[in-house]
């Protein structure tokens, strides 16, 4: 009987320091050697210079943002696998996007988006100058390089001469939180959020908000703040409650925390989502075994199992845990 106790105790060691060696929020995939370019032209097929291109994961809360040239060219750099949605705007066009799924290996096909003009079309905004343009490709040049401190330089230049463009400042919010500069991070994401809430009702951007919320609260997670992240996270479910990484991330905090009640609940708040998604299977496997209850924890590995692909190691990772719990047994 001591035996078997032992044995336990070791099994939930390991599985503890595996469940709590730093949070791994969501936000933090979407990265790896994949390009993909384009380009954004009028209804006449004129190329449209100036348009603001930004590329979204579906499942992944980064967000990039590009500037098309002279020749309507934009382009990203260091994307990893996963479904984007591409979008291009420009004032006096309605803006329109492209859903596809990119690589993280390779040089995706290049995509065209084709802009139509607004009726009773305003005068265009202020130009973006080539110049600046250079810039901000520069700028996300140099943080897929990990070089935050050159690429936040061209970004704030960017920003100073045209600060109208207020969602740059994610770009910027990027590479303070790369370089642990938390507190000047949560200030650009507080300065996009104003600059939504200045919009119009219809043209707030609801997912995006969701998104500066859940950026502010891993601000506070990196520093252990673990309330005020929990408070930030919960407010990006409040707005996009479709977001399986958000309520994957709160139960990634309440497990930092302590409370794996709490983490449970959200783990299963994530499934209920997202059903195929395995993470969320494994680490609601962990709080139930924190939790002591071993069937319910073999549950949750086991469905792991049956949802993954042979080759997944959380999958093997399952396998084995499912036979240590059974020789513990």
């Amino acid at each position: 009987m001591k035996k078997h106790k032992a044995v336990r105790a070791i099994i939930y060691v390991s599985l503890l320091i595996l469940a709590f060696s730093g949070p791994t929020l969501y936000s933090q995939e979407g990265r790896g050697a994949g390009r993909l370019t384009g380009t954004v032209v009028d209804e006449a097929g004129n190329p449209i210079d100036g348009a603001i291109i930004t590329l979204q994961y579906a499942e992944f809360s980064n967000k990039l943002t590009a500037v098309s040239n002279n020749k309507g060219q934009w382009a990203f750099i260091g994307l990893g696998k996963g479904v984007v949605t591409v979008t291009a705007a420009k004032e006096g066009f309605t803006p329109a996007f492209i859903q596809l799924e990119v690589s993280g290996a390779k040089k995706n096909p290049e995509k065209k988006i084709v802009l139509r003009k607004t009726a009773g079309n305003a005068p265009p905004a202020e130009g973006i100058s080539d110049s600046s343009k250079e810039f901000l490709l520069q700028g996300n040049a140099l943080f897929e390089q990990k070089k935050f401190v050159e690429a936040l330089a061209l970004y704030q230049g960017f920003l100073d001469k045209y600060p109208m463009l207020y969602k740059v400042r994610l770009n910027a919010a990027n590479c303070h939180m790369e370089l642990q500069e938390y507190d000047k991070a949560v200030a650009e994401y507080q300065k996009v959020l104003e600059g939504l809430n200045a919009e119009a009702a219809d043209k707030k951007d609801n997912k995006l908000m969701a998104q500066l919320f859940a950026g502010i609260g891993d601000a506070y997670l990196r520093q252990n703040q673990f309330k005020e992240a929990e408070q930030y996270f919960k407010k990006s479910i409040d707005i996009d409650p479709a977001d399986h990484a958000l309520a994957y991330n709160v139960a990634e905090i309440m497990m930092q925390a302590g409370n794996a009640d709490e983490a449970i609940r959200y783990y299963e708040t994530a499934i209920r989502i997202k059903p195929d998604w395995p993470k969320s299977y494994l680490k609601l496997g962990y709080a139930w075994l924190n939790k002591g209850n071993n069937l319910k924890a073999v549950e949750s590995f086991n469905k792991l199992v049956e949802i993954s692909p042979p080759d997944d190691p959380d999958a093997a990772l399952a396998k084995d845990i499912i036979k240590k719990i059974s020789k513990v047994e």
